[in-house]
Parts: structure tokens; sequence; C-alpha cells
């Protein structure tokens, strides 16, 4: 007897509230548990103010530390964006390579090379100058989030810059305007929006970031490693609560101006059929801007190529200093002791994107393909988790899922969750960006032919997607693989993946161990990307 078929607007509509009922579950439900947990111990208003106004040192020192890399890491970001739209071409490829490399970097690997660098036995301070300096403090924790955190601006602000329409530029020089006036008057004006869009992103990263200033800020404290200490140390879960909260609210906040500035920024940008800002007429980078933004361009690949070399140098030694000599000895450790814990996070990274992919293929559709109702909220709670820190969302999921009903602390299920559920707006964006450059007429035709909507989905629009399902693939595997925020609170002794290992064996000054996991995490991210990129050459050919 032959089984009778699910009618196609039935399995659509559970595939829909499938995707509805796992946003709810793994998005709404872990925040509002935190939010919860607040007042969980019979705290009013008055009282949170009180326990804020206990954290005003950590508060007050976590927000100038913010500010002071947002700003800088802007105005390096534009020098390099500046390089790579108007300056040398080769070097702008070499500024981009690298600024992609840092953002798929490890999250301690800056802070291991200035410890290296600069440390009491560092390279440069100890080993060339002769000092004995102590590098911790709130001034390493500003340069090295400078470092790492420009180069996500620096992809930002060069992406504004070939966009910028070329007419504009054409019309300055047409009156009259030198090179340094027309980069002056014309260029810096439309790059405002996004430069602000760059600070403002910018501040909520340092004040999310938990790795550097739990490296190398020594006695200085922020906002997130007081909440993991509350946690950990205290057992207070109402205060890391109600931290996780100001910065959720002020990361809300943020991303709601990057939205109007965003809008802005668009409406500057070349339109179709006008010439980009690169083509025409180059505008010539020279000058005293030119020469401010070749330095610090050239500073900061210096600085780059120093920090990964002095890594790489660190995990092929048998020790540390200038007398080092090379050695297998970290590798073979890393054979031995620490195969498995690679091997699990790059599992977990896999499923990680192959899940999140999936979804957001599927969210996208019914929000922006089928118009479903009750789509933008559906997309605000997607979206909702990446905008906040990962500790905030981390914890979420401790409160949530540590008891029955669905008890899933201490278990690879829960790691690889919020993974998924961390990156899955990016994926759902990515998806909503192709599909809007498929012809609705398709989906007419398929259906003038008799194909139900799942059919039109799966054999008209899944086929169109697979430059985005790459993307979506590459970018949540590289930020699985050095996740550690979101994750933070999650991961149990049988469950540990490589870069707790990376901190744990930086955190009790096994240098040689930390610098070749480091390389490992990178060697194995870089070749995904590199493949990706190969993947997407061939398929353009």
């Amino acid at each position: 007897m032959r089984g009778r078929r699910i009618p196609s607007h039935l399995l659509s509509a559970l595939v829909y509230l499938a995707a509805v009922g796992s946003v709810l579950l793994f998005v709404a439900y872990p925040l509002l548990r935190m939010v919860a947990q607040v007042f969980a111990g019979g705290l009013s208003l008055a009282d949170c103010g009180e326990v804020l106004s206990s954290q005003l040192g950590v508060i007050g020192g976590s927000v100038g530390v913010a500010a002071l890399a947002a700003c800088a890491s802007t105005v390096l970001a534009l020098a390099i964006a500046l390089v790579i739209a108007f300056g040398n071409r080769m070097l702008g490829r070499l500024m981009v390579g690298v600024a992609t490399m840092s953002i798929i970097s490890p999250p301690f690997v800056a802070s291991l090379a200035y410890i290296m660098l600069f440390g009491r036995r560092g390279l440069i301070t100890h080993g060339i100058l002769g000092l004995d300096v102590s590098p911790y403090g709130w001034q390493g924790v500003v340069v090295m989030q400078v470092l790492f955190f420009s180069a996500i601006n620096v992809l930002m602000l060069a992406s504004v810059l070939r966009r910028l329409d070329g007419r504009l530029l054409d019309a300055a020089r047409d009156l009259g305007a030198s090179a340094g006036r027309v980069l002056m008057d014309v260029v810096l004006p439309l790059l405002a929006p996004t430069m602000l869009s760059c600070a403002l992103l910018t501040f909520v990263r340092s004040l999310s970031d938990y790795g550097t200033p739990v490296v190398i800020g020594g006695s200085f404290e922020m906002i997130s490693s007081e909440i993991y200490l509350q946690v950990v140390g205290y057992s207070d879960l109402g205060t890391s609560a109600l931290l996780n909260l100001l910065l959720m609210v002020i990361a809300i906040i943020v991303f709601m101006g990057y939205g109007r500035l965003g809008a802005r920024s668009e409406r500057l940008v070349v339109s179709a059929g006008a010439p980009s800002a690169g083509e025409g007429r180059p505008v010539r980078l020279d000058g005293p801007l030119g020469v401010l933004a070749y330095a610090l361009a050239l500073l900061f690949l210096a600085f780059m190529a120093v920090l990964y070399a002095t890594i790489v140098r660190t995990a092929f030694s048998s020790g540390i200093g200038w007398t080092a000599q090379p050695s297998l000895v970290n590798l073979e450790y890393l054979a031995s002791f620490n195969l498995a814990t690679l091997l699990r996070s790059l599992a977990y990274a896999g499923l990680a994107a192959a899940l999140a992919t999936l979804l957001a293929m599927v969210i996208a559709y019914f929000v922006h393909r089928r118009k479903v109702v009750g789509g933008g909220v559906l997309e605000f709670l997607v979206t909702l988790p990446y905008l906040i820190p990962g500790t905030c969302f981390g914890l979420g999921y401790l409160l949530a899922f540590n008891s029955l009903p669905l008890k899933l602390t201490g278990t690879a299920a829960i790691v690889v969750l919020v993974l998924v559920f961390k990156r899955l707006a990016i994926s759902e964006q990515t998806f909503s960006q192709s599909m809007a450059q498929i012809s609705p007429e398709l989906d007419m035709a398929a259906r003038d032919l008799g194909a139900s909507r799942l059919g039109v989905f799966a054999d008209v629009i899944v086929p169109n997607l697979s430059s985005a399902t790459l993307v979506s693939l590459v970018n949540v595997f590289s930020s699985s693989m050095v996740a550690y925020g979101a994750v933070l609170f999650l991961v149990s002794a049988g469950h540990k993946i490589a870069v707790f290992e990376l901190f744990d064996a930086l955190s009790g000054g096994k240098y040689g161990t930390a610098a070749m996991m480091s390389v490992a995490i990178l060697a194995v991210t870089l070749a995904v990307n590199a493949t990706f990129a190969l993947s997407v050459g061939t398929k353009r050919n």
C-alpha cells in the first residue's frame, strides 16, 4: 500500500514553523532568560542602579578604552583604505590580503605576539633595547584592539571608496581642484557616514572583547572580563546578567545608528551605469594627506608582518628569545596532545556552517521571497544575536539550557547551536541579497507549469544560490573556528575546542604551544578561504 504524500502547502507550512520555532527556542528564549535573571533575586530598578554604581570604575575604564580604540582604528583604517583605493595597486592588494588574514586569525594572536615582542623578555624590549618593562595594562589593550579591529574597518571603507560616483571626482577636477583638494573636500566628506559607522562598530567590539584585556590587560579590567569573573569567580549570575544587559542595550542602540548611517552612505555610492571612483581620471594620493596615509599604511603592514613572523618563529622554535633554536617540538606536541581538539573544532565549525547555511536559506526565502506575515519580526530575532556581545548570548544559553526539560550544557550540541545562531544573520543577509537578483518571473513560470512552492524553492531558487551558499559556508566556518566569547561559558572539559587550548597555553606561559596552535588554526582557515576563492573563480570562468 502506497503511503499518502503530505500536501505541498502543509509541508511548506511545517518547514516555516520549524524555522520559526528554532529561532524562538534558540534566540528569543535564551535572551529572555538572561533578562529575567537580572530580577530573579528580587532586584528592583534601584538595586540595579546600585550594582551598576559599584561597577562604575570598570564601566568608565571600558568606555575610555573603547573610545580610544574606535577613534584610532578608524583613522588607521581610513589611511589604509585610501592607499587601497588611490595608491599603488600592488600595495593595495597586499593590504587587502593582510586585512583579510587578520579577520580570520584566532583572537589571541595579537596578544601572543605583543608579549613575545614587548614583554619582560620580549624580542624588542629586552632583546634589542635591553629594557625590563611590563607589557600589561590598558595601553597594550588599546594598541592590540586598534590593530585588529582596523581590518574590518579597512574593508568597509575600501568598499565604499570603490563604489563612490566617479563623476563627482571628475567634476571637482574640472573645476580646477588638485588631487589633494579632491580627497579633502569631496572624498572625505562622502566617507563621513561610513567612518562614523566604523567607529561605532569598533566601540561595541571593544566593549565586548574578552580575550585581549584578559591576556594583556593585567590589573586593568573591562566589562567583558568582569562578566566572566562574576560568573566563574563569584557565581553571581545576577550581576553578570545585568552587565550583559547593559552591553546588549548599548549594542542595539549603536547598531540602530549604524543602520541609519549605512542608508545615508548607500545614497552616495555609484548608481548603475555610472563610473566608479576607480574609473576615469585617477585621483593620485599625494600631498600631506598622501604622505600620512602611506606612512600609517606601511607602519601597519610592517607591524603585521613582524607579528605573524614572530608567531611562526615561536611555533617552530624550542624556546623564546633571539637564541631560540629551530625545532619541531611544538608541532610534535600538537600532533600528540592537541590534534583531537583541532579536529573537534573543525567538526563543530563545519557542522555549524552547514546548519546555519541551510536555516538561513529557508528563512531568507520565506521572509524575502514569500513575504510571510511576521517576517520582519523573524528577521529582527535572527539579527539580534549578531548585534549583541558573544558573552551576552552565551550566558543566555547557559541559563536557558542548564536544566530539564532541555538540558544541553556539557554537550557538543550547545556549542554548535550557539555558533549557528550567533552567525545566522550574516548568512541570512547573504541569501536575501542573492534572491533579490533572481527575477520573480521565474517563480511564476514554474508555478504556471505546475510546480509547488517548495518545488520552486528546490528547483528554481536553490540552484541560483550556489555562490551565496559558498559565501555563507566559508563565513560561518571561519568565524566558528576562532569564536571565543559566545562559547566561553559553554565549553566543557570533554568538548574543548582549539581556541580554548590556545588560551590555556597562553595563560600558562607555554608560548610555543600557543603559537603552534595559532598557526594550525590560521592555516586551516586560510586553506578553506583559498578553496572558496578558487571555487568562485572557477564558476566565473
